[in-house]
């Protein structure tokens, strides 16, 4: 089933909108399709202003570090919306993407960096000679998005290829995940190609809890 489409009929009302009085009479299912589209629009921002950060534009009416932050955290919202709402298969959040990490340096000199900026000197606390994959699951990449703390561009590093470093606030002592753009468009492909064709949801009155499946 196609959920990239937005649907006709009553999935349309608005959350929380009541029939003939009283609340909660009217339900709503959750959809995919609209953190879908969300999604796919912000990596293609996520693509144009990366390549507007490495041009040196000096044109362009407004900042692309600050428009990729934008991208690039909306990004991450929408998987990580996708998969708390279980509107993506069981199969793709359980598995585990390979992502390219450094490590942090272990000299001790690891100096927290400022609030409010990004780059600079943060990017001295990482070890570019040692970079590994990690094994992360596309929601724990999505919610280390989120929570970054620095988001910087790298280009023309002689030990890196260009694209993102992102460090979540969460991970900032320990490591620096790394994406080419490529990579990071294949991660969101993911996502987007991702369709339930079979859920069901069941309650256990012993334990209170929900189960739900997604294939």
């Amino acid at each position: 089933m196609d959920r990239s489409v937005d649907p006709e009929g009553p999935q349309r009302l608005p959350i929380g909108r009541t029939v003939r009085g009283g609340a909660g009479r009217c339900k709503c299912k959750w959809e995919s399709y609209i953190w879908k589209n969300e999604l796919a629009t912000q990596s293609d921002r996520v693509a144009i202003h990366f390549a507007e950060a490495l041009s040196d534009d000096d044109s362009l009416k407004h900042n692309p570090y600050h428009m990729l932050d934008r991208a690039i955290v909306l990004s991450g919202f929408a998987i990580r919306r996708m998969v708390e709402k279980r509107l993506v298969t069981d199969r793709l959040a359980n598995e585990e993407i390979s992502v390219r990490i450094f490590p942090s340096r272990q000299n001790g000199d690891f100096r927290h960096p400022y609030i409010g900026y990004a780059g600079e000197s943060a990017i001295r606390n990482y070890d570019f000679e040692q970079s590994r994959s990690q094994g992360l699951k596309i929601g724990d990449v999505a919610n280390e998005i989120i929570h970054a703390s620095q988001i910087m561009v790298s280009h023309g590093e002689e030990n890196v290829q260009d694209g993102l470093l992102i460090a979540s606030e969460w991970r900032l002592k320990d490591r620096l995940l790394h994406f080419t753009i490529e990579e990071f468009s294949s991660l969101v492909k993911r996502a987007l190609d991702d369709f339930v064709s079979f859920e069901s949801e069941r309650w256990d009155p012993e334990t209170g809890k929900v189960f739900a499946t997604r294939e």
